[in-house]
């Protein structure tokens, strides 16, 4: 028994590959790190991007049900839209002067990719001239259903938390 803990713990044969075996370890370790980050990265922007299709859920079916009510209707929401999210709605991307004709359309932008949708309800600003920019953060929106001057019923958003 002596022999053999001589002979294993005076063994040098593979000492001078213990560096190689050192610097894959490292290689090996850097690209599973590298492509978890790939995949948190992919699953923090699901994420976002799921939370904004349910924003924009909530604020389209209430906006439908007032537009199919008629005027007069006020519904008041609270949202919270993700960091890095912009949610435009009565416009389409590059083409927001061209409000009312693009009215019913909405888009979202996140990280540089727009995602463009169509509803039946008209949107406006409270002012009744132009699109609705939504931005990150908490919001208090209040949508009312108004008829502009050629009897079209809009769904006004108004962010009661900007001054």
């Amino acid at each position: 028994m002596t022999l053999f803990s001589r002979t294993f713990l005076k063994n040098e044969r593979a000492a001078d590959a213990l560096p190689m075996r050192l610097v894959l370890a490292v290689i090996v370790i850097g690209a599973l790190l590298i492509l978890m980050t790939g995949a948190v990265s992919s699953l923090i922007e699901s994420e976002e991007t799921y939370t904004t299709r349910s924003i924009i859920s909530e604020i389209e079916s209430n906006a439908e049900q007032m537009s199919a009510k008629g005027t007069g209707s006020i519904v008041t929401l609270d949202v919270n839209v993700p960091s890095g999210v912009e949610i435009t709605f009565g416009a389409i991307p590059d083409h927001e002067n061209a409000w009312p004709s693009d009215a019913e359309n909405y888009y979202f932008e996140l990280n540089g990719k727009q995602t463009i949708g169509q509803s039946s309800a008209y949107y406006s600003n409270k002012a009744l001239d132009s699109c609705f920019i939504l931005d990150s953060g908490p919001h208090v929106l209040t949508l009312k259903s108004v008829r502009d001057q050629n009897g079209k019923i809009f769904i006004t958003l108004c962010d009661k938390s900007q001054p």
